[in-house]
């Protein structure tokens, strides 16, 4: 009998540990912590756009103004017109191709570039200026000119023995760049000076949200051979009469030895590519 109330005590106090230690485990706590994150993105905008329109120089100028005349087949105002090159007379207006300058011709529409956008990243312009066929811009080749030389043909005058001397260098056709933006590029001179001054132009850096139309806008790239204001206003006749003259191949009188691309030169032409990247 003791023996049984020993077991029945023994059983009660491991049921009441049991309980005591369900109970107990139940108030029992633990270190946690925890964090998360996200996050979402777009690709930022750069929507700038670069465009370029017009040509410098033309087959036809017009006597009015002396801009530029009609390029295409319309015959309807030949007689405006002042300079006509032999391609596009010979192909009755279709030609296009074969242009030329002389002297009162100019070009007040000329090459342009626009530039819109506010991109979203920093960017930079740059300019890559090269000759027509797309090599270096050699002045010798591409700028016209006559060489500053003494006893030079005087063709003005029809006399055999006339002479005269050019004192200093002379390019007829000189180039002006303007911009209608804030960044301020201009520049007037040969076309060697402009393009020198446009392949120099390396810091034209612009940090992000800038309005492009605003800081650079419109570059126009317009030029003129100048005219003589009057008939009494001889201005650079000799010069611009023996340039033409060696266009045309005319005999020289007097006599004279001049080596194109030394002593002088007759052709001219341009290529400017304007590009805007991002800034790394």
């Amino acid at each position: 009998m003791r023996k049984n109330k020993a077991m029945r005590a023994a059983g009660g106090m491991l049921i009441a540990t049991l309980l005591s230690t369900s109970i107990v485990s139940g108030t029992y706590a633990k270190y946690v912590t925890e964090d998360s994150g996200s996050d979402t993105a777009r690709v930022a905008k750069f929507g700038v756009v670069v465009t370029a329109d017009g040509d410098l120089f033309s087959d036809t100028y017009k006597t009015t103004a002396n801009t530029p005349g009609v390029s295409a087949d319309n015959k309807a105002d030949a007689a405006s017109l002042s300079v006509v090159s032999a391609a596009y007379a010979s192909g009755n207006g279709v030609d296009g191709t074969d242009h030329v300058v002389a002297p009162g011709t100019k070009n007040t529409d000329g090459l342009t570039f626009t530039v819109t956008g506010t991109p979203e990243v920093a960017v930079k312009l740059a300019f890559d200026v090269k000759d027509d066929a797309g090599a270096a811009f050699d002045q010798t080749a591409k700028d016209i000119y006559l060489k500053a030389k003494t006893g030079l043909p005087d063709m003005t005058t029809g006399n055999s023995t006339d002479t005269f001397d050019n004192a200093a260098d002379y390019y007829p056709v000189q180039y002006t760049l303007t911009s209608t933006g804030t960044a301020g590029i201009s520049k007037t001179g040969t076309l060697k000076e402009v393009t020198d001054y446009l392949n120099g132009l390396t810091t034209l850096t612009y940090p992000a949200n800038t309005d492009l139309s605003a800081a650079i806008g419109t570059l126009k790239l317009t030029w003129e051979w100048e005219y003589g204001a009057a008939a009494t206003d001889t201005g650079h006749d000799k010069q611009d009469t023996l340039l033409g003259d060696l266009a045309a191949g005319t005999t020289l009188t007097p006599a004279a030895t001049l080596t194109a691309g030394t002593d002088y030169n007759l052709n001219t032409g341009v290529k400017i590519t304007l590009s805007v990247t991002q800034v790394d």
